[in-house]
């Protein structure tokens, strides 16, 4: 019985290493995708984690994700008009939003930094964004299995989260303080439609077999069951699978070319 019951404490402990402060997302996303009978509040964990609309699995930006990464990226833009932007992501050992350096098209940069309040349960939620002009504090809702299922800001905005059968997220509703509210419906962590406005989009990936990843690969605005617009993506990765360069389209004419650059 000693034995035993000394057994089941290293192996609660051995999960619970998985719930910390510290954890990184690599170590903390291997644990989930190799082990058996994870325990839902390690799930439960990990899934409050992904979910951080900061969260490098969710921050776009000109609709191109970031595959879970950490670290520091580096962004070169350039535009159809030949005019260019530097922007830098850094992301911590989590995948989450640290700090954003967007170039505007006048040659403004802004600089947020974000930081999250931590809970030995539900894990991680963003608490604060700041810039120079604008701080926003942010406060998480959870439902009854644990999962947070709203983060409301005090500026009005709001993001609703709701999850299917499995505990994955299946749908998000981002309402801003100001603008148009939008819907988006996922699919094994991948936006598949977007409703925004009165308007539907239909999102498009190609899936690479030696990892699994979905790229983005074309963005369709429907009327009905007609395309109306088409948003294109031609990509190149790098050998982690990270999106080094990708040039969009809109409806065949280019738009803009993306390079980025990683520091680990």
């Amino acid at each position: 019985m000693a034995l035993t019951g000394l057994m089941a404490i290293a192996a609660m402990n051995a999960q619970h290493s998985y719930r910390n402060q510290q954890v990184g997302l690599e170590d903390l996303a291997g644990y989930i995708d190799t082990t058996r009978g994870v325990d839902p509040a390690t799930m439960m964990f990990y899934v409050n984690l992904i979910n951080n609309p900061t969260h490098s699995y969710r921050i776009e930006h000109f609709d191109v994700g970031f595959n879970g990464c950490t670290g520091r990226v580096d962004e070169h833009v350039v535009m159809a008009d030949g005019s260019q932007r530097d922007n830098v992501f850094v992301f911590n050992d989590q995948g989450l939003l640290t700090q954003s350096t967007i170039q505007g098209s006048k040659g403004k940069k802004t600089v947020t930094d974000y930081t999250y309040s931590y809970d030995d349960v539900m894990g991680f939620t963003l608490q604060q964004s700041k810039s120079k002009t604008v701080k926003i504090n942010y406060a998480p809702i959870y439902g009854e299995h644990g999962h947070r299922v709203a983060i409301k800001a005090d500026n009005g905005s709001r993001q609703d989260f709701t999850y299917n059968e499995l505990g994955h997220l299946s749908k998000l509703v981002i309402t801003p303080a100001k603008g148009e509210k939008r819907t988006l419906m996922y699919q094994g962590g991948y936006v598949v439609r977007e409703e925004t406005g009165g308007r539907v989009f239909r999102y498009h990936y190609e899936v690479d077999t030696a990892t699994g990843k979905k790229y983005l690969i074309a963005i369709k605005e429907l009327k009905g069951n007609d395309v109306i617009h088409e948003r294109t993506f031609d990509f190149s990765i790098d050998t982690h699978g990270r999106y080094s360069r990708v040039s969009i389209s809109l409806d065949g004419k280019p738009l803009m070319t993306i390079t980025r650059t990683y520091s680990r």
